[in-house]
């Protein structure tokens, strides 16, 4: 009875090691049905617990991330902006080199005295000379006029500046001070002596 159980329970375990010849990997030749039994069911409750997932095709997940919609309503204010100043420059330039052209040293006539806008070779250039900036001869007034008014202060400061020399070397104020009075009231005075006088009928001398 021992002997037939013994062969029975040899006879159904697995056969000693035995390597996957495809893989390569060992097989454990002691495994108990019994054990076999236990993960079954417990593989049987793992598959109870599990809910049912839908997947949508290949769409991914979108993950979450901060707006930025602040920086790609910027982004498109400034492209758009650029663009609505930057073509039409672009045309006006195309246009311009195309249909004008640069322009060509020529001899010039005799008599003849060249404007200032002419000596430039390109036609953009030309144009704001001619209309936009101010000519040479302007700006060298202009200069001249800032450094006249500049001298004209420096002297009067230092005219200043001598005369309150003067006065405290020779220690004369009276002379050089006087007192800002309003005319109005000296006038309304005198026409109210004047009137005074006749009133009294004084004749004056």
């Amino acid at each position: 009875m021992y002997e037939s159980s013994k062969k029975l329970i040899l006879s159904t375990r697995i056969p000693a090691r035995r390597s996957n010849k495809t893989s390569g990997q060992i097989i454990n030749p002691c495994i108990d049905f019994r054990s076999m039994a236990v993960l079954s069911r417990l593989v049987a409750a793992r598959s109870v617990l599990k809910t049912t997932v839908r997947f949508g095709g290949d769409v991914s997940v979108v993950a979450n991330r901060p707006s930025r919609w602040n920086y790609d309503l910027f982004k498109d204010s400034v492209h758009f902006y650029f663009m609505l100043g930057a073509i039409p420059l672009g045309l006006l330039v195309t246009f311009a080199n195309i249909f004008k052209g640069p322009a060509a040293l020529q001899p010039i006539p005799e008599g003849y005295v060249p404007k200032e806008h002419e000596y430039f070779k390109s036609p953009i250039t030309r144009f704001l000379v001619k209309h936009v900036y101010p000519s040479f001869q302007q700006t060298y007034e202009y200069h001249l006029g800032c450094q006249w008014n500049e001298t004209k202060q420096m002297n009067m400061f230092n005219l200043q500046k001598e005369i309150k020399r003067q006065m405290k070397l020779n220690q004369d104020y009276k002379g050089w001070y006087t007192r800002p009075v309003s005319a109005e009231y000296l006038r309304m005075s005198m026409n109210t002596q004047k009137d005074d006088i006749a009133a009294r009928g004084i004749r004056e001398r």
